[in-house]
């Protein structure tokens, strides 16, 4: 068991700074002890996974760069004037200003690169491993073998799409037969050309259509709403807590929304359709809902899908970046944080200032300066009921954004000249406001509006959960965030690392 520990943990944190295509595509233990110790009991296979989930949490990856870091700065999700310099700030601001070539920035993304395709590197060997493995290897049999399958397979489609989003344009904006980024999907693999977007994505909805057929029958008898209570700590733990992993629904939705980031509408709802009626993964309304933030909910764990598990890491960035330079009342000194100013809140939230939960309990507006501090990953107190949950939870795909993707396919279609009830489109939009705290009758709206109304949502739904930049790409739409930015592949295309040069 030691030997396996020291296995995963040596795969978890390969990917150094530096190395090329070759290196990352083909990545070993530093030490060559072969993958067949690893992948000689079922527990190698649960460490192999696990490993993957937890490279997936660290900063350079999910733990801030693709969520409430680099992303959500690029986005101009904040002012970023309010953040420090350190803790990773400065690579934030500079990405901010689209200065992507910046000393300060470059070491961050190239590291943000090479962590990413270590992973893939890690699914595309995991999931070989588990296709040829007999059963009996399992502790549930063929069901765990088909779930550690059906999630590497998801998780390398998952991880590509996202670089696929950082790297490439998107669809709108007419990429044609120009080649990016590659996409992988063995181990160990020699040949890393650029592919077109075009090819990415067909190949990231291959992956992910196998992966929802695999893990079909491995979640059709799940209680969803324990999909985020921890077991104990053994085998049975394993095959539980399907909310911290790529379930059957995640992958669905992470389907949807490729489908919608394609331009394939009609597809995109039919995926969406199936999560919604499901019928499990919605957030509180009301009073309950206002009861659960008081007790801790920030992060609205109902309405997630698919989190991943940071027990400490989250709250002890958050600390550093948005509490480092806390001030007492009456302190000399400016506070600096991830935030808005007042400004930016009013034209953010508009009417909904005063209703929209979203501000009220997920921002902190500061007495000394009347700017709004994020506090989605501030750590609640242990006596709070549902602290433990949103302390270590690092949201990756919520039932918001499928509302969203059915609201915007039914729309688009209806646009095209296709069939959709713009009634059931303007209800989903509603469900994710009355979900928030705000009151709203849509129907008055017009079909002018409607994009407009879906997108300034989304804006203050995706705050800190790295979404905000892949939406305003999609729809060529202007980032609005301290300043104004033009939708175009010149200010949305992320350079490749000078070390991949030669891809």
């Amino acid at each position: 068991m030691k030997k396996i520990y020291r296995t995963i943990v040596l795969l978890g944190m390969m990917a150094i700074g530096g190395t090329s295509c070759s290196d990352w595509l083909n990545v070993s233990p530093s030490d060559q002890i072969k993958e067949e110790f690893l992948f000689e009991t079922g527990n190698g296979y649960r460490a192999a996974l696990n490993g993957i989930y937890r490279k997936m949490a660290s900063f350079s990856v999910y733990g801030s760069n693709l969520k409430w870091g680099l992303i959500d700065a690029w986005g101009q999700v904040y002012d970023i004037d309010l953040a420090p310099g350190s803790d990773g700030g400065e690579a934030m601001k500079k990405i901010e200003k689209l200065d992507f070539k910046n000393h300060l920035l470059t070491p961050t993304t190239d590291k943000m690169w090479n962590d990413a395709w270590n992973i893939v590197a890690n699914c595309n060997e995991l999931a070989q491993q588990a296709e040829k493995e007999e059963n009996s290897l399992f502790y549930n049999g063929e069901r765990e073998r088909k779930m550690i399958l059906g999630e590497a397979i998801a998780l390398r489609a998952y991880i590509q799409f996202d670089l696929l989003r950082i790297y490439a344009p998107s669809p709108a904006m007419n990429p044609g037969e120009r080649t990016f980024i590659p996409y992988i999907n063995e181990y160990p693999a020699y040949i890393s050309n650029r592919q077109t977007v075009a090819y990415c994505l067909e190949q990231i909805v291959k992956d992910l259509k196998m992966a929802q057929d695999i893990l079909l029958t491995v979640d059709n008898d799940v209680n969803w709403n324990n999909r985020f209570l921890e077991a104990a700590n053994d085998v049975k733990m394993f095959l539980g807590t399907r909310g911290y992993r790529m379930n059957y629904y995640a992958v669905t939705a992470a389907l949807a929304r490729v489908y919608l980031y394609a331009g394939k509408f009609e597809e995109a709802y039919a995926q969406a359709k199936i999560v919604i009626e499901k019928g499990v993964f919605e957030a509180l309304t009301g009073n309950q809902a206002v009861t659960t933030l008081k007790k801790g909910n920030i992060k609205l764990v109902e309405d997630v899908i698919f989190a991943l598990y940071s027990p400490r890491d989250q709250v002890d960035w958050d600390r550093l970046i948005n509490h480092s330079s806390d001030r007492n009342e009456g302190a000399e000194g400016d506070e600096r944080f991830l935030g808005i100013t007042k400004t930016m809140a009013e034209e953010r939230y508009g009417d909904d200032m005063d209703t929209d939960w979203r501000l009220g309990y997920q921002m902190e507006e500061r007495t000394s300066s009347a700017n709004y501090r994020s506090v989605k990953y501030y750590q609640q107190p242990e006596s709070f009921s549902y602290a433990i949950d949103n302390n270590r939870l690092v949201p990756m795909i919520r039932m918001s954004e499928v509302y969203y993707i059915a609201a915007e396919a039914i729309y688009m279609q209806k646009q095209n000249g296709g069939e959709g009830d713009l009634k059931e489109a303007v209800s989903y939009l509603e469900k994710v406001k009355k979900g928030r705290g705000i009151t709203v009758e849509l129907d008055e709206m017009t079909t002018t509006d409607f994009m407009n109304v879906l997108v300034n949502d989304a804006q203050r739904e995706f705050f800190g959960e790295g979404q905000t930049f892949f939406m305003f790409k999609r729809l060529l739409k202007p980032m609005k965030g301290r300043v104004e930015v033009a939708a175009n592949e010149k200010n949305m295309v992320l350079p490749l690392p000078d070390t991949e040069n030669s891809i």
